[in-house]
């Protein structure tokens, strides 16, 4: 178990690979999202990933070769689908945490059906490596029936809730964060009260630091669920949350605070205002192979099956497709997937835009009283 003389150390390492991204672009990113399967055993209602055609999953072997090809890559998202649906998810993800030695942090999302498998991959990566933080996510969008049927799947409620208490008892271990992680949609924006009690009733001691919010999105290459209905711009849905989390004890705490207080804003209305990183530092791999700036631009750049991922990278259309997102010609965007690596890629406008809007914030509760 890692010590607090470790964590430092891990965090330093972390601070020190992201800083480099901050005056230059690295040869290859430094944080990616990898999409390892289409395929889900539920139906959800705000996305169709497991109807759309695949080509070919990547093997874990051709999986292992991208990571080895990314020196500098210091954060994972392992995503789907759902992960567990692949046999060897477990083995693939111990094996990524392996390869990648330059990893600080590794993170994959969870429906919940799978618990057994699930504890016991989360609990082989731990083992196999002593200096890398896990971070999982387990999804729950409502209430139980309210849940099941945003899922389309009975029981789905129930699964999440066990696999969710399944992976606390492993937290003795500091370097393992575990969360619930709702999307709001225009199915449970309200009803999220109702689900802040079914979760405390069925969670001992859970508490709003282990809630993530995420935004309903729209992908046609990741979600494939285009013409779904977005939610409204909920009012002051995202300064309640934060109430409900408190002041930040780590890291991860204080990034999604960062995360919160640049969301309501947005939701106000307000543009970002920090630079998204996206073929900067960041990118996103498709079941496939294929490259992409994100999970929401639907631009592909070619087939990792085919060329390097420097080749790609280093690509005039890459390149061009970069310049694209700097003039905000992608649409923009601000869902967490690259939220996180946009506030760590630029510290300054970050620091400015979320003490602005703190001060705000705190106007408006004191002109409440």
């Amino acid at each position: 178990m890692a010590g607090p003389i470790t964590a430092l150390a891990r965090r330093a390492s972390l601070a020190l690979r992201l800083a480099e991204t901050w005056v230059h672009r690295p040869r290859t990113p430094t944080r990616l999202v990898l999409d390892i399967t289409r395929r889900c055993n539920l139906r959800c209602a705000m996305c169709r990933t497991w109807e759309a055609p695949s080509a070919g999953e990547l093997t874990a072997a051709e999986i292992l070769g991208i990571i080895d090809q990314l020196p500098g890559l210091c954060w994972l998202d392992v995503t789907g689908g759902e992960p567990f649906l692949r046999a060897d998810a477990g083995e693939l993800l111990r094996a990524i945490a392996v390869r990648g030695r330059a990893l600080q942090v590794l993170h994959f999302p969870t429906n919940g059906w799978f618990s057994a498998r699930t504890i016991a991959a989360t609990r082989g990566i731990l083992e196999a490596r002593d200096d890398l933080e896990v971070i999982v996510t387990v999804s729950v969008d409502g209430p139980p029936a309210l849940h099941d049927r945003i899922r389309g799947r009975a029981g789905a409620f129930d699964r999440a809730i066990a696999t969710f208490r399944g992976l606390r008892a492993l937290t003795e271990d500091p370097r393992l964060k575990v969360y619930v992680g709702t999307t709001i949609s225009a199915d449970n924006h309200e009803h999220l009260d109702a689900l802040e009690a079914a979760l405390a009733a069925a969670i001992p001691g859970f508490g709003g630091r282990a809630w993530h919010y995420n935004w309903l999105q729209v992908s046609g290459h990741f979600f494939n669920n285009q013409g779904v209905a977005a939610p409204p711009p909920p009012e002051r849905l995202v300064h309640r949350h934060l109430g409900r989390r408190g002041i930040p004890r780590d890291l991860v705490d204080l990034m999604e605070l960062v995360f919160l207080v640049n969301r309501e804003f947005y939701n106000r209305g307000e543009a970002a205002g920090v630079p998204c990183q996206a073929l900067r530092s960041a990118a996103f791999v498709s079941p496939e192979g294929d490259l992409y700036p994100c999970h929401v631009y639907d631009r592909p750049l070619g087939s990792l099956r085919e060329r390097t991922f420097a080749e790609l990278w280093a690509d005039p259309a890459t390149l061009e497709a970069r310049a694209d997102i700097e003039r905000l010609a992608c649409g923009g965007c601000f869902t967490p997937c690259e939220a996180y690596p946009a506030l760590a890629g630029a510290p300054v406008a970050t620091l400015r835009q979320t003490s602005r809007r703190l001060l705000t914030l705190a106007g408006e509760a004191i002109g409440q009283r």
